[in-house]
């Protein structure tokens, strides 16, 4: 009989031990939205915490690539970018304490489905006992959260790429054309000015030029006096039959 009061004794001591002992401190992250999200959409990150705390300061990882840091939702909390985190410090002076914390980010990309979220560095300090809990005393520092993207949305890479080979194809053909128009414009020049350089040539050949050697002349001037001979022989023989 007492070795079973001793046994029963012990068991009561070890669950009273047991519940007095802290488990460590719980966190969960979560979005407001996960469905039909589009490039520019305004998400807020939600930390639920399993007690309230007067006090925290860590570092959230997150995919650069599709989330885009914004601001603070939360009263007396500050956020800012460093070395490609959030740098996050809570500091509740009146100490009313909260049990959640909230940060907005802007949607950059939806190609990816799942988005990887890790605190670093974490301490928290609660409320009324003012516990502190830090490293391995707190669970759930890491989440992966799936989003779907709506079926009609179209990422601002993809049309920022797209419009980037539109304008090189345009600058190409435009290039292009130029280049070839300037082509043509010099083979047209140059086909006018052997035209005009050949319709010079053949001008200066086909002219005939004005004989005014020596001997031309002489020969002009024996042609006139034997035309004014034989005109003077007309006229002799017309007088002379006449008389």
């Amino acid at each position: 009989m007492k070795n079973k009061i001793i046994l029963i004794n012990l068991i009561l001591i070890a669950i009273i031990s047991i519940s007095t002992i802290s488990l460590g401190f719980n966190i969960d992250i979560e979005m407001n939205k996960t469905k039909n999200l589009k490039v520019d959409d305004e998400i807020i990150l939600t930390i639920n915490l399993s007690e309230k705390i007067v006090g925290a300061s860590f570092k959230i990882n997150y995919d650069r690539n599709s989330l885009k840091l914004l601001d603070k939702k939360s009263e007396n909390l500050y956020v800012s970018e460093n070395n490609g985190q959030v740098a996050c410090v809570y500091i509740d002076m009146e100490e009313k304490g909260t049990d959640n914390l909230k940060i907005s980010f802007k949607l950059i990309n939806t190609d990816k489905t799942d988005l990887n979220f890790n605190l670093e560095e974490a301490k928290f300090i609660t409320l009324g006992n003012e516990k502190s809990y830090s490293g391995n005393e707190i669970n759930g520092i890491s989440k992966t959260i799936t989003i779907e993207k709506a079926s009609n949305d179209i990422n601002t890479g993809d049309n920022t790429n797209n419009s980037q080979n539109n304008n090189t194809n345009n600058g190409t053909n435009n290039n292009t054309g130029n280049t070839s128009n300037n082509s043509q414009n010099n083979n047209t020049n140059l086909n006018s000015n052997t035209n005009n350089s050949n319709k010079k040539d053949n001008t200066t050949v086909n002219t005939p030029l004005p004989k005014t050697g020596t001997n031309d002349i002489i020969l002009i001037f024996i042609g006139i006096i034997i035309c004014s001979i034989v005109y003077f022989g007309l006229k002799l023989k017309k007088i002379n039959k006449a008389a």
